[in-house]
């Protein structure tokens, strides 16, 4: 896909031209003047927006149209030769090598509109450059769980021959997850024993290694130079020398007088400045002399930072070393003082154990069924590698690769590896037909067009292509698809020879579930509309949620439905909220004067004892709203309540009376020795007075039936009496106490904290 070079005005509808315009750049209309955005496709890719520049060009956020991802896409600037062009290709198919997650990943490489430009992993969360600029300087923390992650991505690298050669903080990213990355090896070089610089100066001055000025070969240690000056300036807010200058001279005298950490930054721990030390030593051979010993450095200065203690690990490498020492010391003496055996054939001596095939394949197969996704994509990496040419088990290897970045949705290394099946062709296969076969899965899972499933060919290998074209339907969301396939599958029978393709099918079962999970849901709540409808289609979309597995296709499909629902919720209840405050403000106005009357009446039940009367008016009441119908429940509950307090309370006095002064009628009782349900029978010498329960007053019935509250049942039903009375001081003593010692009490207790007598 290649845009034109002219839009139209959106004002004046004039032609505006913008072959000669920057992509995204705004282009005035020659006519109205209205300044227009000079939108940019470079084949499949769109521009969407200006991530920053370099020494070769410039870095877009792009939208991958076939592929419908957001990728990062480097535009080589135009006055740059042919030469930097092949750099650029060269840093494509070299990083491209590099599978690591702390090295940004590059897709392809091409060219349109006369420029080159390089696809790569799009890294949202910003630089270790735009964190100092921001922070000024970062914490020892930050910094050496940084500096450990950029150490193993330029290991990575190192190990495929290549060295990054402009290390610094604008080339550090960071993921969402807060993960560091090192990207932009547009500077780097195949590594070469006798390699010279040019006479220039590539590279940041504050972080390029010395010998670079010097004109003296670069190797691994370079970086780590590099790496250790970012690291400087992150922690201490400023470059390991003064004075800024581009003199190749200058520099050259400011590096071999690095400033000292602990000096411009004395909250340093010492290991931390030791190490950032070492890494900026000015003569390599200073220097660390592998990424794992920068590492390890790294990390034991972390441990110490943090208070650890030394992994039992270190321990024991330690005493391997030990051990390995000795047995070299005795090895020597064998070999140089002891007789000599006679020597075997030259072709013994040099045997080296064969690649075991059949074991990688059956190991990557086992972390496959395991969950060890990233574990099985190296192993068949690895398995690739060794059998390049050697059908069909490269194919396999690839294919079952393919598998394992489905499952773990990795898609650009799932489409690599198909790539790689399709650029074998059917060359090298005993059988063409499994080669024609295998060559026709690859394209098909690659293509990422609807296959059905009577359009997977009969083949006895058919089975793993039903698996593997499954498992591509899920990634893209074609759960009705992946459906008809994994059913397939897991109702098929390998032939004898590809058995092993069956072992597949607890993994198909587990995501032929999910998706069906997921269509039936679809299909009861697709067309939820009303508050009520989505309502119920989110909480059965929780209980789906609850069962599917985590992280797949699946599952973030289920997340994005339940976050589109819960946003329709929302605007449906925003708009509905008007209609509901006035619906609601006319049942207030009809239902609040019934419900005060009722109040009213039951407040005069109460102070009469005749709980179960008030009860009664209570429950007559009919109110719809629900703060009003939350206030009729907690009256009517409290009612209950001193049914059950004045019913105990006449059980305690008829069982064991109580001593103590008891006023009623102006005359002093000595105690009660019962009570009936409107009498009182209060003690006088020698005899007993019968008196109504009105006469006596309510603070002494409060007193009498707290002598009896010995749990936290006995406690709440006297708290309740007290509200009722107004006693709000004994009211609060008695609930807490009750609430306390009765957890379930908490809840009813709020209507009488807001309910005051």
């Amino acid at each position: 896909m290649s845009d034109s070079d002219t839009i139209s005005c959106p004002r004046c509808g004039a032609t505006v031209g913008i072959v000669d315009a920057e992509p995204l750049a705004r282009v005035p209309c020659p006519e109205c003047g209205e300044r227009i955005r000079a939108t940019r496709f470079y084949n499949h890719f769109e521009l969407r927006e200006t991530l920053g520049s370099g020494g070769m060009g410039t870095v877009y956020k792009a939208h991958d149209m076939q592929l419908e991802r957001d990728v990062a896409l480097k535009l080589l600037r135009k006055d740059l030769g042919p030469e930097y062009a092949n750099q650029l290709q060269q840093e494509a198919r070299i990083t491209a090598s590099v599978n690591h997650p702390h090295v940004v990943q590059v897709f392809s490489f091409g060219r349109d509109h006369d420029q080159y430009y390089l696809v790569m992993e799009l890294v949202e969360r910003g630089t270790l450059d735009d964190l100092i600029a921001e922070r000024k300087k970062l914490t020892e923390e930050e910094v050496l769980r940084t500096g450990i992650e950029v150490a193993r991505g330029l290991r990575a690298a190192y190990k495929k021959g290549l060295i990054h050669r402009d290390v610094k903080p604008a080339n550090i990213l960071f993921n969402d997850d807060g993960m560091a990355k090192i990207s932009d090896f547009g500077l780097a070089g195949i590594v070469e024993p006798h390699a010279q610089t040019s006479g220039a100066i590539w590279g940041t001055p504050y972080y390029v290694a010395p010998e670079r000025l010097n004109n003296q070969p670069e190797d691994f240690r370079s970086d780590i130079y590099s790496l250790g000056a970012t690291l400087f300036h992150a922690v201490a807010g400023r470059p390991p020398f003064d004075g800024e200058t581009m003199s190749a001279a200058d520099l050259r005298a400011l590096k071999n007088n690095p400033l000292k950490l602990k000096d411009v930054a004395p909250e340093v721990s010492r290991p931390t400045a030791a190490t950032i030390a070492r890494m900026i030593a000015p003569d390599p051979r200073l220097r660390f002399d592998s990424h794992d010993a920068v590492i390890q450095a790294l990390q034991k200065s972390k441990r110490i930072l943090r208070g650890e203690s030394e992994p039992w690990r270190a321990k024991a490498a330690l005493a391997l070393a030990a051990a390995a020492l000795f047995a070299l010391l005795l090895f020597g003496w064998i070999f140089f003082v002891r007789p000599r055996a006679p020597a075997k054939s030259a072709a013994m001596a040099s045997a080296t154990p064969s690649f075991d095939v059949n074991r990688e394949f059956d190991a990557g197969r086992r972390q496959i069924i395991d969950g060890s996704y990233s574990k099985a994509r190296a192993t068949f990496a690895r398995l690739a590698s060794e059998t390049k040419n050697k059908q069909p088990i490269y194919d396999w290897a690839l294919l079952n690769q393919a598998v394992a970045a489905l499952l773990d949705r990795q898609d650009s290394i799932m489409h690599q590896a198909l790539h790689d099946v399709e650029n074998a062709g059917t060359n090298n296969f005993a059988d063409p037909s499994l080669g024609t076969f295998l060559l026709d899965i690859a394209k098909r899972a690659n293509a990422r067009s609807t296959v059905a499933l009577s359009d997977v060919p009969d083949h006895a290998a058919r089975p793993f292509a039903l698996f593997l074209l499954g498992l591509t339907d899920v990634q893209l969301g074609r759960f009705s698809d992946a459906e008809a396939l994994l059913i397939s599958f897991v109702g098929s029978q390998p032939q004898q020879t590809l058995s092993w393709i069956g072992e597949y099918k607890p993994i198909a079962r587990k995501y032929l579930a999910d998706s069906q999970d997921i269509l039936k849901w679809r299909e009861q709540y697709g067309s939820a509309k009303t508050t009520t409808e989505i309502t119920r289609a989110l909480n059965s979309l929780q209980d789906v949620i609850g069962r599917l597995q985590k992280n797949t296709a699946i599952a973030t499909e289920a997340l994005l439905s339940q976050k589109t629902l819960a946003a329709r919720l929302r605007d449906l209840e925003a708009a509905n909220k008007p209609a509901q405050e006035k619906q609601r403000r006319h049942l207030l106005a009809r239902e609040t004067p019934q419900l005060t009357a009722a109040v009213k009446a039951y407040h005069q039940l109460v102070a009469k004892y005749d709980f179960a009367g008030a009860a009664a008016v209570m429950r007559k009441v009919t109110v719809t709203d629900p703060s009003l119908k939350q206030t009729q429940d907690g009256y009517q509950n409290a009612a209950d309540w001193l049914v059950e307090w004045k019913a105990t309370l006449i059980n305690d006095l008829n069982t064991h009376g109580y001593n103590g002064p008891v006023a009623a009628n102006n005359i002093q009782y000595s105690g009660a020795a019962g009570a009936t349900a409107d009498k009182l029978r209060l003690k006088i010498p020698h005899a007993v007075a019968e008196t109504d329960w009105l006469k006596v007053a309510p603070p002494i019935l409060l007193t009498i039936s707290s002598s009896f509250a010995t749990n936290a049942d006995r406690q709440w039903r006297c708290g309740v009496f007290a509200w009722a009375i107004g006693q709000t001081e004994a009211a609060q003593r008695l609930l807490d106490a009750a609430s306390s010692a009765k957890p379930s009490y908490r809840e009813a207790r709020k209507f009488f904290d807001q309910t005051k007598r």
